[in-house]
């Protein structure tokens, strides 16, 4: 399986920053980046369905939505407010990253957010012109809400549950990728800027669940 290696654009990426997040800190850094990024890996079969899996006893109250693009993805706490383009795989069977630096990516072989199912989506973190679409994530902390708007006017609102750094070499991919019973999203861009070999060597990997109760609407 390939190694997950998403970073700025191909060929465009630059050190106007880096996000490092186990902690949701951005750590900045300053150089020229000399080597090409690497798309995300192939998703496994597993990863790669449109499926509604069975919702599982207790959960009834969960909000959940039917299938329809995402058009947007926000999170004002960080700033992050960016157009998201549908995406499929490149000829190497990765997926796809979006064609311009400020726009995310929806993976079309996953579920569309709000579905029951794991989300994906990927983007960029700078370009030769500076921060782009994800450059925010390393900010965001556990508990903050992130929303996608759909192409249907409906919206799916999410709190962040979890943010992990993977170096690139033992990126699970299984377990990032893996389907879900309930609505889930899940982000990905590059992270850890090395300055001695100018490339990025990590993937940093937002988590976020359904919000539910009160705080839905």
């Amino acid at each position: 399986m390939a190694l997950s290696r998403i970073c700025g654009r191909r060929g465009l990426c630059t050190a106007a920053a880096t996000a490092c997040a186990t902690t949701g800190l951005v750590l900045l850094a300053s150089a020229a980046f000399t080597q090409p990024p690497q798309p995300p890996p192939a998703p496994p079969a597993a990863a790669r369905t449109h499926d509604t899996p069975s919702p599982p006893a207790g959960d009834e109250n969960l909000p959940v939505l039917g299938p329809s693009p995402p058009l947007r993805i926000t999170a004002p706490v960080v700033g992050l407010d960016a157009a998201v383009d549908t995406v499929g795989t490149a000829e190497d069977g990765t997926i796809a990253l979006p064609g311009q630096g400020d726009r995310a990516g929806w993976y079309s072989g996953s579920v569309t957010p709000g579905q029951r199912g794991n989300a994906l989506l990927v983007g960029h973190l700078d370009t030769t012109r500076g921060p782009a679409a994800f450059y925010p994530l390393g900010a965001l902390r556990k508990g903050d809400r992130i929303t996608v708007h759909r192409r249907d006017k409906s919206i799916a609102r999410f709190t962040v549950t979890a943010l992990n750094v993977y170096d690139q070499d033992t990126f699970p991919a299984e377990s990032v990728y893996a389907p879900a019973t309930q609505p889930l999203l899940t982000l990905i861009t590059c992270a850890d800027w090395d300055t001695t070999t100018r490339s990025y060597t990590a993937n940093l990997v937002i988590t976020a669940q359904p919000v539910t109760g009160p705080g839905q609407s």
